[in-house]
């Protein structure tokens, strides 16, 4: 539970471990104990900044470790699974794909590098 909420709370930055208890509520002592095993199982660093006269520990996940640097590849790919994005498909036809494109280029009156297409590898 502890290590759940200081990964979801470090998706976004380092922290240090007075906004980590800020965030979280959960006790400093706590965290540190929490974070000091986690970088033993390599998945965040600890670091130490100055913050006023003392030293304070920063945390800051492994790049492995942040949700959105991982790999769509990662996960098995089921073809049965309606919520995967992988399985998604165009849902206009060509010629509705074609007036939107020539529209968007009346509008913005520039031609684009990539048109809007049919492209249904996605």
């Amino acid at each position: 539970m502890t290590q759940e909420a200081v990964i979801r709370a470090l998706q976004n930055g380092p922290l240090t471990s007075y906004q980590l208890e800020d965030l979280t509520g959960i006790p400093r002592l706590s965290i540190a104990a929490c974070c000091t095993k986690m970088s033993h199982k390599k998945k965040l660093k600890i670091g130490k900044i100055k913050m006023g006269r003392s030293w304070v520990s920063q945390y800051t996940l492994e790049p492995h470790m942040i949700e959105a640097t991982k790999a769509a590849n990662d996960e098995p790919y089921d073809k049965l699974n309606p919520f995967d994005i992988r399985n998604a498909q165009g849902i206009f036809s060509k010629a509705e794909y074609a007036v939107m494109n020539s529209q968007a280029k009346r509008l913005l009156g520039k031609s684009f590098s990539q048109d809007i297409t049919n492209n249904q590898f996605i």
